[in-house]
């Protein structure tokens, strides 16, 4: 049996799969399965795959495309290694990311959870930013109640966590962020760190749903991930838990009611969220729509300074990734 089982979703990733499947087959921990799960694929992705030939790929396929949550969900019992990560088919690992993980997790038996700082980088793998992630458990579960601690596609788990939560991943973040949800309710309830090495390469793609339809609920539904984790602390459990559905609907309405009070917000938010992760072209694209419809105040300003990051980014020399693996 493998010490560690790779779980890797696939919808349409062919640009991108080959570049992630052999970032995951070169790690210099070896004794890992990878499974690569197909969900209802259109494009040609497995075909790119099923053209690496090693024996440590197993290859899963849905009928009908079932998005990543339930994929995972669907599969996640299946585990029988001790350790378990779920990557993305479009991103990169650093080639001794599992090797450092699996040696953490072994010298610290009380924790169980690690995930890793990382690198966002563009489509053309293109250094965006470094994101430099906090160690100590403490320190993550205060900040956790505000915004996420961990990217879920680097973190490596142990098994035993899987009984724990009989959904896994929980089907009402089934749209986005139902990653960051099950991590923080792992950092609730037992030791979870990141290393501090940035060991992943996280891929910002435009064409992602995420990206290209931004809304309200995807800019700010991690207050609601940070509200029922302090629902659990106190209470040891969260209304979702508790079944109580309507109560976690209206805490989004009530958010969404005041980006209804006020329009040219949404715009501003989504320009500054865009400039975050090097999308200048929707930074500049939302943060003039803000202006246009509101044009005092904080959006004059906003626009000024997304005009002037857009400019130092722009300006900045471009580094790829493949400079920061060590040969």
């Amino acid at each position: 049996m493998a010490q560690l089982t790779v779980i890797m979703p696939v919808y349409n990733a062919s640009a991108f799969i080959e570049e992630a499947v052999r970032s995951i087959l070169d790690q210099t921990f070896r004794d890992f399965e990878l499974w690569i799960v197909d969900d209802a694929s259109t494009d040609d992705s497995i075909a790119v795959v099923k053209l690496i030939n090693d024996p440590r790929i197993k290859f899963f396929a849905n009928s009908s495309n079932l998005g990543r949550v339930r994929t995972v969900n669907g599969l996640v019992r299946e585990i029988s290694s001790p350790y378990f990560t779920i990557t993305d088919a479009d991103d990169v690992s650093y080639p001794q990311r599992f090797e450092k993980q699996i040696s953490f997790l072994k010298s610290n038996s009380d924790y169980a959870m690690c995930g890793t700082s990382y690198w966002a980088i563009d489509e053309k793998g293109f250094l965006v930013r470094k994101m430099k992630l906090l160690e100590d458990v403490s320190e993550l579960r205060a900040a956790a109640l505000h915004e996420s601690q961990f990217l879920g596609p680097s973190t490596m788990m142990r098994k035993s966590v899987i009984d724990h939560f009989p959904e896994f991943y929980r089907i009402y973040f089934i749209r986005n962020h139902a990653d960051a949800d099950l991590s923080c309710m792992i950092l609730d309830r037992f030791n979870s760190t990141n290393l501090a090495e940035p060991l992943y390469f996280y891929r910002i793609l435009k064409s992602s749903v995420t990206r290209r339809k931004v809304t309200v609920h995807n800019l700010n539904i991690y207050k609601l991930i940070g509200h029922l984790s302090g629902q659990r602390r106190k209470q040891g459990q969260d209304c979702l838990q508790r079944g109580d559905l309507k109560e976690a609907d209206e805490f989004m309405e009530a958010i969404q009611h005041s980006y209804d009070q006020h329009p040219s917000f949404f715009y501003r938010h989504q320009a500054f969220f865009h400039l975050y992760w090097g999308l200048t072209d929707l930074a500049w694209q939302n943060a003039w729509k803000a202006f246009f419809m509101n044009p005092f105040s904080k959006n004059f300003f906003a626009l000024g300074f997304v005009i002037f990051r857009i400019v130092v980014f722009l300006l900045r020399p471009k580094r790829h990734y493949s400079s920061l693996i060590k040969k």
